[in-house]
């Protein structure tokens, strides 16, 4: 064997041993285009999930271009980037804890690689996701937008896979073509989640599992969350969503 099937043969194995090792589904949320809302869509599920008494993490995959900490409130010192790029252990990758109604949501944002131009070593996502499984109930991927190599490994490697996609003609159709490139890699698409939604068009594609109004309360993340009364009705879709995804993943 030369040394490219070996290597080869040993991601398999990873990749195979991950799926194995006990504990949470990892599920990811990628998108065909940048603007259609796919961070707040992660945050506001992973918070729905937690309010369901689930363990949850969301996590930064976009490593060029990292926004989960302008919601989170803070950057950490040691992130899952630093981890990659060997500039941290494994324990020492940081979270920030943010307070969603009673409970309390995991977020593990990102460095940009461009601030410490090192490149990342990606196979060590296998590393840290079975770690993190020991951890939680779900653990939710924030992917970058469009297909890379930043995108597609962390989706093989992902439970469920659910496209996420805006109320426009554009992302309609780049959410159309990522799913036929998953698809031609042996990736199964477990469903489309449609934010922005406006009842403007007609949805070009089936399996949507949720449809989330356009609404400026969904960029009010963790305040919508965190109300006494009087919860936002975008409180009410995410929990529905979260129910819909407990139950098939």
């Amino acid at each position: 064997m030369n040394a490219s099937t070996v290597a080869k043969l040993k991601e398999i194995i990873r990749i195979y041993e991950l799926f194995r090792s006990p504990g949470g589904k990892i599920i990811s949320l990628p998108s065909g285009k940048g603007g259609v809302g796919k961070t707040v869509v992660a945050l506001h599920l992973g918070a729905a999930l937690t309010q369901l008494s689930y363990a949850t993490a969301v996590i930064d995959m976009n490593l060029a271009l990292p926004n989960l900490h302008s919601y989170a409130g803070e950057l950490p010192d040691k992130t899952l980037t630093h981890y990659l790029t060997g500039l941290c252990k494994l324990e020492e990758v940081e979270k920030v804890k943010v307070k969603v109604g009673n409970s309390v949501l995991h977020i593990y944002p990102s460095r940009s690689i461009v601030d410490i131009a090192k490149k990342p070593e990606l196979e060590k996502i296998v590393e840290f996701l079975t770690y993190l499984k020991n951890k939680y109930d779900y653990i939710i991927l924030d992917l970058p937008p469009g297909i890379s190599k930043y995108s597609i490994y962390p989706v093989r490697l992902s439970d469920c896979v659910f496209i996420v996609t805006a109320d426009e003609k554009a992302s309609y159709l780049d959410a159309t073509k990522i799913s036929k490139i998953f698809e031609l890699r042996g990736v199964t698409i477990s469903g489309h989640i449609v934010n922005k939604y406006e009842k403007k068009r007609d949805i070009e594609f089936e399996n949507v599992i949720c449809k989330i109004p356009l609404s400026p309360d969904v960029k009010r993340f963790p305040e919508v969350w965190n109300k006494r009364y009087f919860k936002p009705k975008i409180v009410k879709c995410f929990t529905e969503l979260a129910e819909k995804i407990s139950q098939m993943c």
